[in-house]
């Protein structure tokens, strides 16, 4: 059975996620509570690694427990972003939400997808289910959570849901903005749409893939398998024809256009010239053809 391929290939990671300093100091909290947050998150990872689940299963949960205290009303609603690109692009996409945006400091949302890691290993798939949907409410545009939703809907028994896996790879693909981000939307993709037996679609996926990111070992470990099920296929496809054969299929091959435009209004507010240039730099390569962003990049630089 193809699912039970895919469930052998697929491994469970365990990622603290890091950003480029001048994302970084971008974030609204104190440097006082952001030492916090990563230390708590550090010391899961370091619980975890050795062995010793069940004190990382309390750090998740005291992680998640905060959660309870912010209430949502009908003027203002709480969210738990990494940065202010998350913030804008949340702003962007709700852009007719009369509510006030809060963006709480605790790490609430991280909680929630470790208790779902936890969970998952665990075979308790409601319970990762349940709580990978705390966690995306909390931070609904963070590429990496809709694909550990995928992850889960893809591998849980009986529970399994391959249309909404596919779902959430969909929406992962929407929300990321970085290479690594969107290589394991489009693997995750191509690991669904094996499963429902659209073959060429998920060879042209994962070839994909492979043009953001090609470290990954189960990227190729899937293409010999699809080789075996469609030798009628040419493998040998550039990444042209992989986009179009997605494409035909009405799926997302480039990043939403949101994300440069989001960088471009950020360095545009940055009275650090320094910093604007890294903004602009990252937007011109999520979007190359931009003749806008490559004149004000220019401008910066002095070119």
């Amino acid at each position: 059975m193809v699912i039970k391929f895919i469930a052998k290939i697929l491994v469970i990671t365990f990622i603290v996620t890091s950003f480029n300093i001048a994302f970084a100091q971008e974030k609204a909290q104190s440097d006082g509570v952001i030492d916090k947050n990563n230390q708590m998150m550090s010391v899961f990872v370091e619980r975890l690694r050795s062995g010793n689940v069940e004190e990382a299963r309390k750090i998740a949960k005291d992680m998640a427990a905060f959660s309870s205290k912010y209430k949502d009303d009908n003027t203002t609603e709480y969210k738990n972003f990494y940065s202010n690109i998350e913030k804008e692009l949340y702003l962007l996409k709700n852009k007719d939400n009369k509510k006030k945006v809060v963006w709480v400091e605790e790490p609430i949302a991280d909680g929630y997808y470790f208790l779902a890691v936890l969970d998952f290993q665990d075979k308790h798939y409601k319970d990762a289910i349940n709580n990978i949907q705390k966690c995306i409410s909390w931070n609904p545009v963070h590429s990496g959570y809709y694909c550990e939703r995928g992850f889960i809907f893809m591998n849980s028994g009986i529970d399994a849901d391959i249309i909404k896996a596919q779902v959430a790879y969909e929406s992962a693909l929407e929300y990321a903005n970085n290479e690594e981000d969107f290589a394991s939307a489009l693997r995750g993709l191509a690991f669904v749409l094996a499963g429902r037996g659209e073959f060429e679609d998920s060879a042209a996926a994962m070839i994909l893939s492979k043009e953001y990111d090609s470290s990954r070992p189960d990227a190729d470990e899937h293409l010999l398998y699809l080789k075996r099920l469609i030798p009628s296929f040419d493998f040998n496809i550039d990444s042209t024809k992989a986009k179009k054969i997605l494409a035909d299929s009405k799926f997302q091959t480039t990043y939403s256009p949101e994300h440069a435009k989001i960088l471009m209004k950020l360095a545009s507010e940055l009275k650090d010239k320094d910093r604007a240039i890294i903004f602009l730099s990252r937007a011109q390569m999520l979007e190359p053809n931009n003749a806008e962003i490559r004149k004000k990049l220019k401008e910066l630089q002095g070119k």
